[in-house]
């Protein structure tokens, strides 16, 4: 076991132009983080926090504006044709990443036509890819936009796997998909975790703690704490972590907690810390974005523990 995944210190930047002025939006700002060979690191934020935007670096499909990513070591950007047999995306919508002209059969095969595979190899691993994921037979010979949302999910999932390859980027997988799906699609990921190292990217608290062996908890394009899910989900080091906690809907009224009607909270991308306004231990300080600490194998920015 090693590093597979390595961010350090990686921008992505936007240039905003108005009518008088020009300025630069991160979309994800000096996030550093690295991902073990067989582990799934849960990236974990509300709607805008740059999760996909740390995906789409990883797949290559925008550049860093500072800092490097590697994958064992090495620039992903300096690997070939060969990275795409190494790395594969899930994404929300299926429908998006199926040709729907394709039979599920076809989805499913391409990745190993591009990468060179015999007539004979590439059905044994089409055959295998489909089983596993649970798309029945009678479905192979249709096309993919005849199928259900979850059908064309566990198609997209096959399409994923069938290369064998070292990570998986899952962005937001089951947010499209209603819930009973959603727990299906989740024992999947279940299996798929136990031989390939994944990135899963959610807003989704609970998913987060079910699926991952560690949170990557982001906020206005900022790492604020990367923790092993079990001592997250007992006790956040971020008070982000523990506004989110609290906010999981609970069986009973009695049961509530009260989140000091923070309620809905304006997330800051200056200089500052993202969380800061609705942070009950506010400071001054707060007005820089802290430096890392390190606390027993955890990771946090918070002038709390500086």
């Amino acid at each position: 076991m090693g590093v597979l995944l390595e961010f350090q210190n990686v921008s992505v930047s936007y240039l905003q132009r108005g009518f008088f002025s020009k300025k630069n939006f991160f979309g994800i700002r000096n996030v550093s983080f690295h991902l073990e060979e067989k582990e799934t690191l849960a990236i974990l934020g509300e709607s805008g926090s740059g999760k996909s935007t740390i995906g789409k670096v990883i797949l290559r499909l925008i550049f860093p504006t500072e800092g490097r990513a590697l994958l064992k070591g090495k620039d992903i950007f300096k690997y070939r044709r060969d990275y795409t047999k190494k790395v594969s995306a899930i994404f929300q919508d299926p429908a998006a990443s199926l040709n729907p002209r394709y039979t599920v059969w076809k989805a499913v095969e391409e990745p190993l036509l591009v990468h060179g595979y015999s007539k004979q190899k590439r059905k044994e691993l089409v055959e295998k890819a489909l089983l596993w994921a649970k798309v029945e037979k009678h479905l192979w010979d249709k096309k993919t936009s005849l199928l259900s949302g979850g059908q064309k999910q566990r198609v997209a999932i096959a399409r994923a796997t069938v290369l064998n390859p070292l990570l998986i980027v899952a962005d937001e997988p089951t947010a499209a998909l209603d819930l009973s799906i959603q727990y299906e699609i989740l024992k999947l990921f279940k299996e798929l975790k136990k031989n390939t190292s994944m990135v899963f990217i959610t807003h989704d608290i609970r998913i987060a703690v079910h699926i991952s062996d560690r949170i990557l908890l982001l906020l206005g394009g900022r790492i604020m704490e990367i923790s092993p899910t079990r001592e997250f989900a007992k006790k956040p080091l971020h008070p982000y972590g523990d506004y989110l906690l609290k906010s999981i809907p609970v069986n009973s009224p009695y049961k509530r907690t009260l989140l000091d009607d923070i309620g809905e909270f304006k997330t800051l991308r200056d200089e500052g810390c993202p969380f800061r306004l609705a942070c009950p231990h506010y400071e001054k300080k707060c007005e820089k974005y802290p430096p890392k600490v390190e606390i027993n194998g955890r990771v946090v920015y918070c002038w709390l523990y500086v």
